[in-house]
């Protein structure tokens, strides 16, 4: 799993609702949708991995897809919110020893963080996207062509089977991004935001992977999840009410179209982990 992206910030933040570090809501205005314990009383500590465009910090607030869904649940529930800035290994570790309520920034449902923290009912899919001058979409589209993707990913053995020596990996989807413009490979595979992201301000298409058994990740997409502490058990059941609220009402599918991801990936399916 490579989610650790570089970014060229333009990303667009939904809920602007003034709760920035500092800001406190009037207790006597607000009603929380749910009672909840918290690190800090009345606030909301977030884990904040810049890996746009799931998670960064932007104008002294949290952004992104994950970013703005945060800020949407604290609103709810009278909280203002409180962040730090952490690598991925950091961000899970500050979860597990109760110095954050939550972890954001893409991460996906794994059977090894589920040892250590709780994930969140799933949030969004992980899609895969192929970006080429032709706006390839399907695996058979792929025959003849020089196709790049990240070191890594789950559909990377898949690829090398099909494809053997006409595929080539990357350590970042910022490499892969730059050989793809410079004509060095014709197709570049990589997760939707990320395509979203390395692409921007290019002639390229970003197009989802049409589904076919060749490649698993077309058919049952990465799953992400926020990272929560596992003995607060009503902060956990409180945003996973609030997840699967905000996807009834389209408000995740709204966010995820916002910053140019297909709003399809907000039909998650039944909760997995990847092994």
């Amino acid at each position: 799993m490579k989610l650790n992206k570089p970014y060229k910030a333009a990303a667009v933040s939904l809920f602007v609702m003034g709760l920035g570090i500092g800001q406190a809501v009037a207790a006597d205005s607000c009603k929380p949708n749910a009672e909840l314990k918290t690190v800090n009383p009345a606030q909301i500590t977030v884990a904040l991995t810049n890996t746009p465009p799931y998670s960064l910090e932007k104008d002294d607030q949290i952004s992104g897809i994950d970013g703005d869904l945060v800020k949407k649940f604290a609103a709810d529930n009278c909280l203002k919110i409180s962040y730090k800035i952490f690598t991925y290994p950091g961000a899970i570790t500050a979860v597990q020893t109760h110095r954050a309520d939550i972890a954001v920034g893409g991460f996906y449902r794994t059977a090894a963080r589920a040892k250590v923290v709780e994930l969140s009912a799933p949030v969004y899919l992980d899609q895969l996207s192929a970006v080429s001058k032709d706006g390839i979409d399907t695996v058979d589209g792929l025959k003849g062509k020089k196709v790049g993707t990240v070191q890594g990913y789950l559909w990377v053995a898949e690829l090398q089977k099909l494809f053997k020596s006409d595929v080539s990996t990357y350590p970042t989807s910022l490499n892969l991004a730059q050989d793809l413009h410079a004509g060095r490979i014709d197709v570049a595979l990589d997760g939707f935001g990320s395509s979203a992201v390395q692409n921007q301000g290019h002639d390229y298409p970003v197009k989802l992977l049409k589904e076919d058994k060749r490649i698993n990740a077309t058919l049952f997409p990465t799953q992400t999840a926020f990272l929560l502490d596992k003995s607060n058990a009503s902060f956990v059941e409180a945003m996973n009410k609030a997840i699967e609220q905000y996807r009834k009402d389209g408000l995740i599918a709204e966010t995820l179209k916002a910053y140019k991801l297909d709003p399809s990936a907000a039909n998650v399916g039944a909760s997995r982990v990847v092994e």
